[in-house]
């Protein structure tokens, strides 16, 4: 853990206004000024315009274990990457930016920075859906350092989501039979009291899905066998904190290649371990979450005979081992009558990537990332508009044996929501941010494989993305709009994002001498529109996302391949008045996409789903997903997605 002097010359004023700030606002004191009326930390049933949310209610109901492709897919401005053919590797596209850090993903606080060379996506992780309860997107920066697309967090089942209304235990068993799987899913968790300030949990998921057959009669070799488990250790501590001690696994193994003709047997682990401590009242008032993790992922490849599919190649692996820390305070504090939220966050982590691939040796090179960052936030009241301002101090450092690279910098962003009348609301935000280099960008060294042999170099001096991005927007949140028991939400937002330095890779050199280096080669432009709205009404909801980008290579005219199509998704559904049931249907549209070899079709689907419960206990899903059977290819996969299939779950709890 080490920073440069040039990033402690950034980090120290920042550092040393905090003292200053504390005694003005009275945090220094024994008793800190009791504040009302405003909130300013969000409970997680909030969010902000930028932040989209899915809960365990949609995942167990409207989704029925579906992938992310499908589960994100009724998100404004959200695509995933990786979601149907060969392979359990996932990529999450946010406003039109994806791959080497631009989307910061984490599961239980931890970063998912797994990444290899290659033709797909890079930066990519595994996860099961089944153990999720809380999915929570954050388009635009702010919320992970180096993240300027935005920020995917997502929860596994804890002991808060099994032991309901005080019990000692609790728990539940899920199986679920559908088209798309080889053999029933299980999924179990259970959670137990252990005296009376502690709780155990563990949980476990086994899943084979199977190979499956297009509307248009193409084979798709979608067969992977996934296994999950998890255990944690919570501890209520005498200082009203709770500490909790968590490990996690996942194991995947399917075959990838087989429509290429290059088939390798693929092994993809991950395996995590954190700590964490939380206590919403600790410090005089501030409330402090804290959590330091190791989390190591590893994807292991033998090459298969094409014919037989018998192992013939060579072994190759790629493992990323991440441990890292993040340290949050927060404090409601008045200063000259006003009431300010302060934040404070120390993120740091270190990737140790180790790479043993004979056939292209050094094209994901081996290496170690350190990156940290100190934020300062501070959310204020100023007028009617609540303005949130956000200063952070990021520094990184890369070493392998091609070089080092090393480099610091600062990022300011405000953000503003100011109330107008009869339920409207503006909203808008701006900041300057910036990507460090990843190792595979900075100092890749090695040949291609053939039969494009060419060699591609290292350049230690490649300088950081740097972005700023804008966004501004009309909310409305409102009851009793055309019924008195009704309510309706709508948020739309304009957003930009404007990047110099843009990393990629060009040639240089002659036709006999020349190679190819990642460098700062050109400025892009995105600019788009999301729109997001939910009516509910005596049971009834209805609820719409739709996105449209533009993306350009300013340099060239081009436009951007990993830009999506406009999509729209609209839901409907209703539940009983005694909550037993609930139904509703989801449409999907995807527009066309002419962007040379990433030309994608329009598509549009239909999916059905089913919630019924049979006793207090108990209750039967049922999901009818592309009910009309529709061909369709997702935008930058290379597999076509499934045609009518069918999922049914039980679930019992106890």
């Amino acid at each position: 853990m080490r920073l440069s002097h040039r990033a402690l010359l950034m980090i120290c004023p920042l550092v040393c206004a905090l003292p200053a700030i504390a005694q003005e606002a009275g945090l220094g004191t024994d008793a800190p000024t009791v504040l009302a009326e405003v909130t300013l930390y969000a409970d997680e049933e909030d969010t902000s315009p930028s932040q989209s949310r899915i809960t365990a209610t949609d995942l167990s109901t409207r989704f029925q274990g579906a992938g992310l492709d499908r589960i994100l897919r009724d998100m404004a401005g959200v695509t995933v990457q990786g979601g149907t053919g060969e392979g359990g590797e996932t990529a999450i596209n946010i406003r039109g930016l994806q791959d080497q850090g631009r989307v910061a993903v984490t599961i239980d606080g931890m970063r998912q920075n797994f990444a290899r060379s290659g033709h797909g996506a890079n930066g990519t992780f595994g996860v099961d859906t089944e153990m999720l309860r809380d999915i929570t997107v954050t388009r635009g920066p702010g919320a992970e350092v180096g993240a300027y697309g935005g920020a995917v967090a997502m929860r596994s089942v804890a002991a808060e989501d099994l032991l309901l209304d005080g019990a000692e235990h609790g728990g539940e068993v899920r199986l679920r039979y559908g088209d798309l799987l080889a053999e029933p899913t299980v999924h179990a968790a259970f959670a137990t009291k252990v005296g009376t300030s502690a709780d155990l949990t563990i949980a476990a998921t086994r899943t084979r899905t199977d190979d499956y057959t297009a509307p248009d009669g193409t084979e798709v070799y979608a067969a992977q066998d996934t296994d999950s488990r998890l255990a944690t250790f919570g501890l209520d501590l005498e200082d009203g904190g709770r500490a909790t001690l968590g490990f996690t696994t996942l194991d995947e193994t399917y075959v990838t290649g087989r429509s290429a003709g290059t088939p390798r047997n693929t092994e993809l682990s991950t395996d995590s371990l954190f700590l964490a401590y939380s206590n919403d009242d600790a410090l005089n008032g501030w409330a402090i979450d804290g959590r330091i993790y190791d989390t190591g992922t590893t994807l292991a490849q033998q090459g298969l005979d094409p014919d037989t599919l018998q192992p013939n190649g060579d072994n190759r692996s790629y493992d990323t081992a991440t441990t890292g820390l993040r340290l949050e305070g927060r404090k409601e504090a008045e200063i000259a009558g006003r009431l300010h939220g302060f934040t404070i966050r120390l993120e740091g982590f270190r990737d140790r990537v180790t790479t043993d691939d004979p056939g292209a040796d050094s094209l994901t090179p081996s290496g170690t990332r350190e990156i940290w960052s100190l934020a300062l936030t501070d959310q204020v009241e100023i007028g009617a508009a609540l303005v949130t301002f956000g200063l952070s101090a990021d520094s990184y450092r890369m070493d392998s044996d091609s070089g080092d690279a090393r480099g610091e910098a600062m990022s300011p962003r405000i953000a503003v929501e100011l109330p107008l009348a009869a339920g409207f609301s503006l909203h808008g935000a701006a900041g300057l941010t910036f990507r460090p280099p990843t190792l595979n960008e900075t100092l890749v060294d090695g040949m291609h494989p053939e039969p494009a042999d060419f060699p591609i170099r290292p350049n230690p001096d490649l300088d950081p993305e740097r972005a700023r991005t804008m966004e501004i927007g009309l909310g409305y949140d409102g009851e009793g709009v055309l019924a008195n028991a009704d309510s309706l939400r709508v948020r739309a937002t304009m957003f930009r994002n404007q990047v110099s330095d843009y990393i990629g890779l060009v040639w240089t050199g002659g036709i006999f001498d020349g190679y190819y280096q990642y460098d700062n080669i050109s400025r892009v432009k995105i600019d788009g529109i999301e729109l997001e709205a939910a009516y509910e009404l005596d049971g009834y909801y209805l609820s719409l996302a739709g996105q449209h980008m533009d993306g350009t290579n300013q340099d060239t005219g081009e436009d951007l391949s990993r830009v999506m199509p406009d999509r729209i998704s609209l839901t409907a559904g209703y539940i009983t008045p005694d909550e037993r049931r609930e139904f509703g249907a989801r449409v999907v549209h995807s527009a066309a996409k002419e962007d040379g070899d990433f030309a994608t079709d329009a598509w549009t689907t239909v999916d059905l789903y089913l919630r019924q419960d049979l006793t207090e206990t108990a209750s039967l899903n049922l999901a009818l997903n592309n009910i009309f059977d529709e061909t369709y290819t997702q935008h930058l996969e290379t597999q076509p997605s499934p045609g009518f299939n069918a999922q049914a779950s039980l679930t019992f709890r106890f």
